[in-house]
């Protein structure tokens, strides 16, 4: 009946496939009677890429016997649709997948500092395994409204869960509700308090198929049970103002992206090998960081990117927050992460803030410290985001810089604040100007 449906709409299986967003493979199953009862969405998105209406679309769904069978797909609301694919991201998003369809990974955080894409990266990868019904999804929102004006971080993981599921606020209810699948959980790690974390863990005990992937900004030593993936920077190309550009530029994915945004503004320009050379040099004062990047693509409104770089050059702090004040958050977690430094790990980054690329060993020579103390510090800059990794040829050891973000902050802490009495006042013609207070 489906291939029949099929051959009527002049489709073949893979164009099915791209308009239902169904595999071709799903698609050739039910062809050949190899599927028993195929899910209700899947028979719906294929009658709906099949344009089946009236007497025909009601055929279709009886012979798939979708009144007798209900899946949890049929239950759940589908997760927050992402726009655009995380930037650069392919390879976190396939190992993020494979971590999440593995039995031996129950608790994934996904920890980075603001900024680095998080959100999105759990939305795609999210998305993708419920869409494909490798695996249902259970979205818990952000700063959504509940009842009575209250936040629904406010009534709890369980209760949430089980407004979602359709079942009963109780743990044991929501518990028996999702035994038997194979279910993912996404959530904020802020929106949880203790008896949430709890809660948690109790329906991972009780559900041993349920999967959770956690959101968090916060870097904790691993515990047991949880397996942390972190996000850090994107790879850019070094760039120097000596020799005129960024080795690879051309063939960057960042440095591309930032050019199509660049060219609706300048589209006389985007061409230019200048414009290539101060785009890299964005990209690389920026240290890669995607929120950083969409803030200095606001600047471009204002400034054409030649002149962003010379702001870039002189602080990438400012680039990093959009003219309006936007995505300071990143900034702010930067200077707090400073400010909680241990001792050690700040003498460390002093140290080296003022290097070019490093390997650990050069940190070691540069710092005349002792291995395991520079390792150390090394490992707590880097799991805090501070210093990112440069990259390196294949079989050489690695090498690490410290954030041009960092090295902003740092230089402008270190640097003295004049004194605004010490400056010459010349009173001449503000003899008529009253007195005010300070």
């Amino acid at each position: 009946m489906l291939r029949n449906a099929r051959k009527r709409a002049g489709m073949t299986q893979n164009q099915l496939a791209e308009i239902s967003t169904v595999s071709v493979r799903a698609i050739r199953d039910l062809e050949l009677d190899r599927t028993g009862t195929p899910r209700t969405q899947t028979v719906q998105l294929l009658a709906d890429a099949l344009r089946l209406v009236g007497a025909r679309r009601t055929e279709l769904e009886s012979a798939a016997g979708l009144r007798a069978v209900r899946s949890l797909y049929d239950d759940l609301p589908a997760p927050s649709a992402v726009l655009a694919p995380p930037l650069a991201r392919g390879e976190e998003a396939a190992s993020l997948s494979r971590l999440l369809r593995s039995p031996s990974h129950q608790l994934i955080k996904v920890t980075g500092p603001p900024g680095m894409g998080k959100t999105t990266l759990i939305q795609s990868v999210a998305g993708e395994l419920h869409r494909t019904e490798l695996m249902p999804v259970i979205s818990l929102d952000r700063a959504r409204s509940a009842p009575h004006g209250r936040h629904e971080a406010s009534l709890g993981l369980v209760r949430r869960v089980a407004e979602v599921i359709g079942c009963d606020a109780a743990l044991a209810d929501v518990a028996r509700s999702l035994v038997s699948h194979d279910v993912l959980l996404v959530a904020d790690d802020r929106d949880l308090d203790d008896g949430d974390r709890q809660d948690l863990r109790g329906l991972m005990q009780l559900c041993g198929n349920l999967r959770v992937l956690l959101e968090t900004c916060t870097v904790t030593a691993d515990r047991t049970g949880e397996t942390s993936f972190t996000l850090f920077p994107l790879h850019v190309p070094e760039w120097s103002r000596q020799i005129s550009g960024a080795a690879g530029a051309a063939d960057s994915p960042v440095v591309q992206y930032m050019l199509s945004r660049c060219a609706p503004l300048y589209p006389e320009d985007v061409s230019a090998p200048e414009t290539l050379t101060a785009i890299a040099g964005i990209c690389w004062h920026l240290d890669g960081i995607p929120v950083a990047l969409e803030s200095a693509l606001s600047w471009l409104l204002i400034y054409e990117p030649t002149e962003l770089l010379r702001i870039a050059e002189e602080s990438p702090a400012r680039l990093a927050a959009s003219p309006s004040g936007e995505n300071s958050s990143l900034v702010e977690w930067v200077r707090h992460a400073l400010a909680t430094l241990p001792e050690s790990a700040t003498h460390t980054l002093h140290g080296l803030v003022g290097s070019r690329p490093w390997t650990v060993t050069d940190a070691v020579a540069l710092l005349a410290g002792s291995v395991a103390d520079v390792e150390d510090s090394l490992r707590d800059l880097r799991a805090r985001g501070l210093v990112r990794r440069v990259k390196s040829v294949r079989g050489e050891p690695q090498r690490f810089v410290v954030l041009n973000l960092v090295r902003d902050l740092v230089r402008s802490t270190r640097a003295p604040r004049p004194d605004p009495y010490d400056a010459p006042v010349s009173w001449d013609g503000l003899h008529h100007v009253q007195h005010l207070a300070s």
